[in-house]
Formats: C-alpha cells, sequence, structure tokens
C-alpha cells in the first residue's frame, strides 16, 4: 500500500500565480523509518521529536526564517532544509503534484482547487496502478475544503473523473482522511516539498531566493514526479 499525503499553495496573485496541490507517496512499510528521520531533525532544531505546535516544519518557515525558525542563522535553516529535502527525495518515495493556472481558464463550472484535487486523485491513481498497489490520501486539515474533497472521491470512484476524458479511479480506497501538520510528519514533508517545489519556479534572482533555490535543486526532490499542469493556455473548460 502507497499512502499519500498532499497539501496545497493557494493562489494568490500577483504573489503566486498558480495553485498547487500535491504531495508524497509512502509505502506502508516504510512509513515508521521516514518519520524517525524526520524525528531526529525535529530533536536537533526543537530539542525534541514528540509531534507538537513547536516541533513542527513548515517549508515557509525554514525558507524565510519566520514562525518557529525566526531567529535561526540562514546557512543553519539551509542545512536543516536539505535533511529534509534529503528524506523527500529518497528513491522510494513518490512525488505527485498538480500546478492550475486560473488565468488561463476563460470558463469553468468548477472552482480551480476542484479541478486539481481531480487531477491529483488521477495522478496518484495511476501511479497505484503502475505498482499494482491500492492506497489512501491524507491532507492537511483545512476546513473549507475537507467535505468537498470527500464528496469528490466518492464520486471519482463510482463513476472516474468528471471531465472530457474521463478517468476511473479504481485502486485508491475509504475516503479523504485529514489530519493537523503538527500531527504528522509526512504532512510536514508533504508541506515542505510543495512549498520548496512552487518556489524553485518562482523569480528567484534575488540573492536569498538564489542561494536556496540552489539547496532545493541539488537535492533533486523536483525529479521523478508525476506532475500535471494545466491550462497551459487560454483554455474553455469543459
Amino acid at each position: 500500500m502507497i499512502l499519500f499525503y498532499y497539501d496545497e499553495v493557494k493562489f494568490n496573485p500577483p504573489q503566486q500565480e498558480s495553485f498547487w496541490l500535491g504531495g508524497i507517496g509512502v509505502p506502508s512499510e516504510i512509513v515508521a523509518e521516514i518519520e524517525q528521520q524526520v524525528n531526529e531533525v525535529s530533536k536537533d532544531a526543537f530539542g525534541s521529536s514528540l509531534l507538537r505546535k513547536d516541533t513542527e516544519f513548515h517549508g515557509k518557515e525554514i525558507c524565510r526564517g519566520n514562525g518557529l525558525f525566526k531567529g535561526f542563522d540562514e546557512s543553519v535553516r539551509l542545512a536543516y532544509l536539505e535533511r529534509l529535502l534529503k528524506v523527500v527525495a529518497r528513491d522510494d518515495i513518490f512525488r505527485i503534484y498538480v500546478e492550475i493556472r486560473p488565468k488561463n481558464i476563460t470558463h469553468s463550472p468548477k472552482p480551480h482547487d476542484e479541478i486539481a484535487f481531480m487531477f491529483l486523485t488521477e495522478q496518484y491513481n495511476k501511479l497505484l496502478q503502475e505498482q499494482d498497489v491500492i492506497g489512501m490520501m491524507f491532507g492537511d486539515y483545512d476546513e473549507p475544503a475537507i467535505g468537498t474533497s470527500v464528496a469528490s472521491l466518492s464520486r471519482f470512484r463510482s463513476g472516474g473523473t468528471e471531465w472530457s476524458r474521463a478517468a476511473g479511479i479504481d485502486r485508491i480506497i475509504d475516503t479523504v482522511h485529514f489530519a493537523k501538520s503538527h500531527h504528522s510528519r509526512m504532512i510536514q514533508l508533504a508541506d515542505i516539498f510543495l512549498y520548496c517545489l512552487q518556489f524553485i519556479h518562482g523569480n528567484n534572482s534575488a540573492p536569498w531566493r538564489s542561494r536556496l533555490q540552489s539547496v532545493i535543486l541539488a537535492s533533486n526532490m523536483h525529479l521523478r514526479s508525476k506532475s500535471r499542469t494545466w491550462p497551459t493556455e487560454r483554455h474553455w473548460y469543459q
């Protein structure tokens, strides 16, 4: 079984021109090992490996030096980021993401976040088919999206995804499960993966952004990912 943990980066123009949804697929037999690796980083950074709000990793906080990482020297923050990205980039962890570009959608009966979730389930289901296993989805607890995601997955499992090239969803079992990020190291890794992924697609000409981009690219966490970017040009959604 491959467990998929995902998060989002919201569409917020002009700072963020896309909506991102994605995360990591972790084979069930290595979840405990991965959790232990992140706990070791937590022990070094915060003095404790317990799952609490004050031992929580967020990509934005590590990269920008705010939140729990306020006051940390840049070199220290980047060293912790390197360790966490090394985990994300492991060959036995799968990475999946969807980038939706709302400004290219001329008309749509569905909001961009629902379109993204539909494409994400398609990419995840393809992975499960390729690996010949089943899987479950775990999302960061975000109250407005919970009911919609649960209902959407139920429809997709019953009748396939809802667009002109509909795909059957036959390998994702149960429902979408949600947990607060400070309760799950896996969701924290999904957060780090997605934040860093969208970061390297931005304008990184500023010196601090260039240094951060170099660390992210060196990890290779952006390679060998299943992805969908849509639409790449102006499009009338049907």
